[in-house]
């Protein structure tokens, strides 16, 4: 019995654990040779141009949110931000809206009922169960003397519709995402 209960409450951890997991994925980051943040001592952004899904009415104040958690990891990394900055950072974002589908299916969805005369057909189609966004973020780095980029890294992942702790979500992926940044 004692071992029963220690299974469950592993199993009941275990759900409770991947349920924590991030709704991103972290991208693999690419860079040039010889690249090392330790080389720049400033940074500095170039300007958001957007297209896309951006009428939300919090993409201004979402853009205000991602600027400053790279700043913040920039910061805590050793850099600090300058208008004239020897490393600039263009940030790109993709958001796209997608459906989720299924296949119908007699087994599932049931024959389906007809009245009258049996000149019908049935056909198995994709049906629209729900929509969501799936968004992507890319940040490159580029050397400003050189105008070439330097560094590239990024996230994807599906966008809640509603989320009370989105700046936690962004700080966390955004720290990951800098993370990979070589010293």
């Amino acid at each position: 019995m004692k071992t029963f209960c220690i299974s469950i409450l592993f199993f009941f951890t275990a759900v409770v654990i991947s349920g924590c997991n991030s709704s991103y994925k972290i991208l693999n980051s690419r860079q040039e040779d010889e690249f090392k943040l330790s080389n720049y001592d400033t940074f500095g952004f170039y300007d958001i141009e957007a297209r896309g899904d951006t009428i939300s009415q919090n993409f201004e104040k979402n853009i205000g949110i991602i600027k400053t958690a790279i700043a913040q990891n920039l910061q805590a990394r050793g850099l600090d931000e300058a208008r004239d900055a020897n490393l600039k950072i263009n940030i790109a974002l993709n958001v796209e809206e997608k459906s989720q589908t299924r296949q119908t299916d007699f087994r599932t969805d049931g024959l389906p009922r007809y009245m009258g005369q049996r000149r019908y057909t049935w056909k198995s189609e994709e049906v629209v169960v729900g929509k969501y966004r799936e968004g992507t973020i890319m940040i490159d780095l580029v050397d400003s003397s050189t105008n070439k980029m330097v560094w590239q890294g990024g996230a994807e992942g599906i966008i809640p519709e509603k989320s009370s702790n989105f700046t936690e979500d962004i700080n966390q992926a955004i720290k990951e995402i800098v993370d990979q940044i070589p010293k």
